[in-house]
């Protein structure tokens, strides 16, 4: 295989020239963390400008040039590159990404191309809730790419899950409409579609000022990882800081502190050890309230600090959602459930707790045998509701099947579906649509296109003179 890179110089070239890259020298757009690209939108924007389809480029120069450098199957990275969630895959932090970067700083001849991915900040913060698995953009983001007439390009801000704004515009990141993929379509940039760019200006929502705030307060910190490239996570540092504000603003109580950010003590208390780790989304709440930058958490820097009140429009996967009806007498408590219980007014044990205010854990802790009969009560209702679904949708099923059938249809499994659209609340898994086809063509007595033959069952064979008995 011939090598991507150029060793030789072309004929009538000065000796002594610099060397030329085997790509364009596209520079990356933006500056900050703010409107930096990402490197999924870069990889578009490049093949767009050798007007090659990605898959091509890939095929032919970027996976050769990374099996060259890392051993990698030039396949695999053409496969991955074809996949619709590619802009995204190839930004993150992972060995995948660091093999797309540094392959492209080679064959560009640049050198900053890993800086629109998330890898800066692989040894910082935790995995755990950084990638977004949505593509995402802010509409007057791409009116001002076509402002100043550029292509649009995607934010590597917009893959980050924690971030549900723009801190430039403050408007609210909006989910990109899945489409089909138009022929053809590989080697153009990746902005928005057809459909996008005639109702952009119905898009824009204001957003609040924690979410400003706190996707202000990531993109500082895409910046100061860069500033700070060797520093990785230190629980040690993260210990160093919360002591520090709960001393500072708390008179050292950490469950106040836990209380006015609305998480559990303990998950407090795990945190000032060192023994938990914060992720990105609790980094961006702690900076916020304490009015500080993220990486101060993580280098441990004692600051100056300001308190601010913990923002209402949390994620409710990340807040305490506990209540006061622990603090009510026991017997009030079982009462009352007793009551709810007999007139069917919960359905399952996650219901009860909410009603009686009380948590999950204290429910099973203090009326183990209510909770229990809860549960049971709670799972025979969801087999019930599952049953009754699948007996809706394989009548519904049978009657667009029949219905084809008396127009002279063949009724396609395709068919069938597209014409059950809106008549049922889901279409279901492929299973589930099988199921039903194999149902309704045993009743209406027609048969299967293509039907396979059931596969027959392989049998031992007898081993013959001088050899040992064994399976096939």
């Amino acid at each position: 295989m011939k090598s991507p890179f150029r060793t030789t110089l072309p004929g009538g070239w000065p000796e002594g020239a610099p060397p030329r890259s085997t790509l364009y020298s596209l520079p990356p757009y933006g500056c900050s963390g703010e409107d930096r690209e990402n490197l999924g939108s870069y990889i578009s924007r490049l093949s767009s400008a050798h007007d090659m389809a990605r898959w091509t480029l890939t095929k032919r120069i970027i996976g050769p040039a990374a099996e060259e450098l890392f051993g990698v199957s030039s396949d695999r990275m053409a496969r991955d590159i074809a996949r619709a969630d590619y802009n995204i895959k190839v930004s993150r932090a992972t060995e995948q990404a660091y093999q797309w970067a540094h392959t492209l700083n080679r064959l560009t001849l640049r050198s900053n191309l890993q800086l629109c991915t998330l890898l800066p900040l692989k040894e910082l913060v935790s995995a755990c809730l950084v990638l977004s698995n949505k593509r995402r953009f802010c509409p007057l983001c791409y009116k001002d790419d076509v402002q100043k007439r550029r292509d649009c390009y995607d934010r590597l801000l917009w893959s980050i899950d924690a971030v549900t704004a723009c801190p430039l515009h403050r408007l609210k990141l909006v989910n990109h409409p899945k489409q089909k993929r138009r022929p053809g379509a590989f080697g153009r940039t990746d902005g928005p579609s057809d459909e996008v760019a005639a109702n952009i200006d119905s898009m824009e929502s204001p957003a609040s000022d924690y979410e400003v705030e706190s996707a202000r307060l990531i993109a500082e910190l895409l910046d100061d990882a860069v500033v700070f490239p060797n520093a990785g996570y230190s629980a040690s540092a993260q210990s160093a800081f919360l002591k520090h504000a709960v001393d500072t603003l708390f008179d050292g109580k950490s469950a106040r502190f836990a209380a006015h950010l609305l998480v559990n003590k303990s998950q407090m208390h795990g945190w000032v050890k060192g023994q938990v780790r914060m992720s990105l989304p609790r980094l961006a709440l702690v900076a916020y309230c304490c009015g500080c930058a993220i990486a101060d958490i993580l280098l441990g820097n004692k600051v100056m600090l300001s308190l601010r009140p913990a923002p209402q429009c949390q994620n409710r996967r990340l807040i305490a959602m506990g209540g006061a009806g622990a603090k009510r007498p026991r017997d009030d408590l079982r009462r009352e459930l007793n009551e709810m219980i007999r007139d069917a007014r919960v359905t399952n044990a996650a219901e009860a707790a909410r009603a009686l205010g009380v948590s999950s854990k204290f429910l099973r802790a203090n009326f183990p045998s209510e909770q229990a009969l809860l549960v049971q009560s709670g799972r025979e209702l969801v087999k019930a509701r599952r049953k009754e679904a699948t007996v809706t949708f394989d009548q519904v099923y049978l009657n667009e099947h029949i219905a084809l059938c008396s127009a002279g249809v063949y009724p396609a499994r395709r068919r069938v579906l597209e014409r059950m659209r809106g008549k049922v609340a889901s279409l279901g898994r492929r299973n589930n649509a099988e199921r039903a086809q194999r149902r309704a063509h045993a009743t209406t007595g027609v048969t299967m296109a293509r039907a396979r033959e059931p596969r027959r069952p392989l049998l031992p064979v007898r081993p013959s003179d001088g050899q040992t008995e064994g399976k096939v």
